[in-house]
């Protein structure tokens, strides 16, 4: 059975990175995300891309082009449309600046593959085939919760098991990782700082922050 495939496209520059994104994609559905200055070009784009290549597409609108609105609008946006799409694409050729880095960011997050477009050609971006919401296991996003409570720093591992309710070798672990699995050092999630009489301080880092985010239910 062939995979569905839904293309996200940002709109808020040349529409024709758009119409390039469909010729060298499958797309069974289209998604266009738009700012309330971009409200009446996404209109205008909808009705001639559904007269002329008889696709369904929709129009999300976004109030703003920070990358905490465009992860919680993607990641929305992909829960309700995944029992319906096996493969999702987002298509940022035509997104403005701020647009583009919350564009990439919401790909590299959620494991989205990502593509720019140049002229008449596609480029697809580095981001990982499996975000950092598939990569990042339960207990470890435990330790996360457990850090955020805590205003984001922790002064020791003491403290941090005590909180988040992991002995002291499970919670380096989990933090420190191993030769075979990174952990959240390693992922870029904490940072480790030594502090007073060698105690180790463990500091969310932004992209931590921005982790959680996207997986508070």
């Amino acid at each position: 059975m062939p995979l569905k495939t839904l293309q996200i496209a940002i709109l808020g520059g040349n529409e024709e990175a758009v119409f390039v994104g469909l010729r060298s994609f499958p797309a069974h559905k289209l998604v266009l995300i738009a700012t309330t200055d971009s409200k009446d070009q996404a209109k205008q784009l909808a009705g001639k891309l559904t007269d002329t290549l008889r696709l369904a597409v929709d129009i999300l609108p976004i109030q703003d082009s920070t990358v905490q609105t465009m992860l919680d609008t993607v990641g929305q946006l992909v829960k309700k449309e995944t029992e319906g799409f096996q493969d999702f694409l987002i298509n940022v050729g035509s997104a403005s600046k701020h647009l583009t880095c919350a564009g990439v960011t919401a790909g590299f997050i959620h494991g989205i593959r990502t593509f720019d477009v140049i002229g008449d050609r596609v480029e697809i971006l580095p981001v990982m085939k499996y975000g950092y919401t598939q990569t990042v296991t339960e207990p470890k996003r435990e330790i996360l919760r457990a850090i955020e409570r805590s205003g984001g720093d922790v002064e020791s591992l003491e403290k941090l098991s005590a909180i988040a309710n992991y002995g002291k070798p499970l919670l380096s672990y989990h933090i420190r990782g191993s030769r075979d699995s990174k952990g959240l050092e390693g992922l870029g999630l904490v940072e480790i700082e030594r502090g007073k009489r060698g105690r180790l301080r463990v500091k969310l880092t932004p992209l931590g922050r921005t982790l959680l985010s996207t997986t508070q239910s």
